[in-house]
């Protein structure tokens, strides 16, 4: 039995012997690690010289050894421990034999060898693969993204086409021809062009945000607004366009005759006289049938970015109501939002409190002193140490503190210059509503 464990330990040494061998000749980067004796092959030599077996024989061992060198045959040893050193010997030979003939244990460990290399190599593969699988998927992903954000109003549209208004107005976009810039604003660029032949006026959206959610939205909530609107004294809706949503458009009726606040540059180069004639009455009379007929809707509209520029004036002095670009319905007792041109804001507007219809009266006012007067609100508010005119957020804090209001000239009316000022009063309530409003601009239409 000792015989056969010896042969049994001697193979598996000699296996591990071939295994360090052929993995330190493939994984020469790693020698260090692998050349160094493992913790198997020191507990195995250490069984080796501690068996019985070897100790018993090993001075049989030396003097066969010995006999051996001498005579030179191999065939002569009689005794036991000759014998056993035979055995040990002819172990040794089969597995030296075994090792360079390719038996059984050449064959485990050459296969032993092949199938680590072939594992690590798969799984580099593998690795490489997954790198590159992962690599291709970011790429798509990112270009998915970029896609996303126009594709998805595309797709969806916020029902564009599914709504009823938009759907019934939509207008041929190759019909819709540009020419030139009109006017540009944080809202949109304006246009003249033509549609079927016809002047028109087309307003898009800048082109940095014609790729914004947010922006496309609102733009099409106010073609939409539009399209629902049906006044003498509101610009007239004519259709809404696109091929895709970076060329979308909304197509109104032109009127080259500028806005109200040209108007009144023009009579202020031109030393107009100040005060209230005709034609401003009748001016600020349309404007209050506009915002008459939008309180009155169910639900409200409120304008809430009311302004000389937002009055468009025809050859024939007949005021039209446009850029509804921050205009909303009001589905509810308030809003809060802080929106228009500061100059115009209501002081609740200003302060971020909530506000309503009455909001569009206070802005009402404003564009009365500026009928009035032709100038710009504010522009006799100066600083009272050095005399130069405030600033813009100067103006701003004083007029949501209630310490500046606008102005009206010595020529104003008493009836009107009493109706503005009550527009503008600090406290929403106070001020009359759009049809009180209206009403008291055809007792002064009467009395001219």
């Amino acid at each position: 039995m000792d015989v056969v464990l010896a042969r049994q330990l001697l193979s598996v040494r000699l296996l591990e012997c071939y295994l360090d061998t052929s993995i330190n000749s493939h994984f020469e980067f790693c020698s260090p690690v692998f050349k160094s004796r493992s913790p198997a092959s020191s507990v195995l030599g250490e069984a080796l010289q501690e068996h019985s077996c070897t100790k018993s024989n090993s001075g049989s061992i030396r003097a066969y050894a010995a006999t051996t060198s001498s005579s030179g045959s191999t065939d002569r040893s009689t005794s036991s421990s000759g014998s056993t050193y035979r055995s040990t010997e002819q172990s040794n030979d089969e597995s030296s034999s075994a090792s360079s003939d390719g038996s059984p244990t050449s064959v485990v460990a050459s296969h032993t060898s092949t199938g680590a290399i072939i594992g690590i190599v798969a799984a580099i593969v593998f690795a490489v693969a997954i790198a590159i699988g992962i690599g291709i998927w970011c790429i798509r992903a990112q270009r998915k993204k970029k896609q996303t954000k126009l594709e998805l109003i595309e797709s969806q549209g916020y029902h564009l086409w599914e709504d009823e208004t938009i759907v019934t107005t939509r207008i041929p976009r190759e019909k819709v021809i540009l020419e030139t810039l009109i006017s540009s604003g944080g809202y949109g660029e304006v246009y003249r062009g033509s549609f079927d032949g016809q002047p028109v006026a087309i307003k898009m959206l800048p082109q940095h945000s014609r790729r914004n959610i947010q922006l496309v939205n609102a733009f099409l909530a106010e073609a939409k607004l539009l399209a629902s609107l049906d006044h003498p004294h509101i610009i007239h809706f004519v259709g809404v366009a696109w091929n895709s949503l970076t060329d979308l458009c909304v197509v109104s009726d032109l009127v080259d005759n500028g806005d109200l606040r040209a108007l009144l540059d023009s009579y202020d180069s031109n030393h107009h006289p100040t005060g209230f004639d005709y034609v401003k009455i009748i001016i600020a009379f349309h404007v209050a049938q506009a915002l008459t007929y939008l309180h009155s809707l169910q639900p409200m509209v409120l304008h809430r970015d009311l302004k000389s520029r937002n009055i468009l004036v025809t050859h024939e002095m007949v005021a039209k109501l446009t850029d509804f670009g921050v205009s909303r319905e009001r589905s509810d007792a308030t809003m809060t939002a802080g929106v228009g041109t500061s100059l115009w804001m209501a002081p609740e507007v200003l302060l971020g409190h909530r506000y309503d219809e009455k909001a569009d009266v206070f802005s009402f006012g404003v564009v009365l002193s500026e009928l009035d007067s032709h100038v710009l609100p504010y522009a006799h508010a100066k600083s009272s140490q050095s005399g130069n005119k405030l600033s813009n957020t100067a103006i701003l804090q004083m007029v949501s503190l209630g310490s500046l209001h606008v102005q009206f000239s010595e020529n104003a009316i008493p009836l009107l210059k009493d109706l503005g000022q009550a527009c503008v009063s600090m406290d929403p309530a106070a001020r009359p509503s759009a049809a009180e409003v209206l009403y008291h601009l055809q007792l002064c239409l009467k009395a001219c």
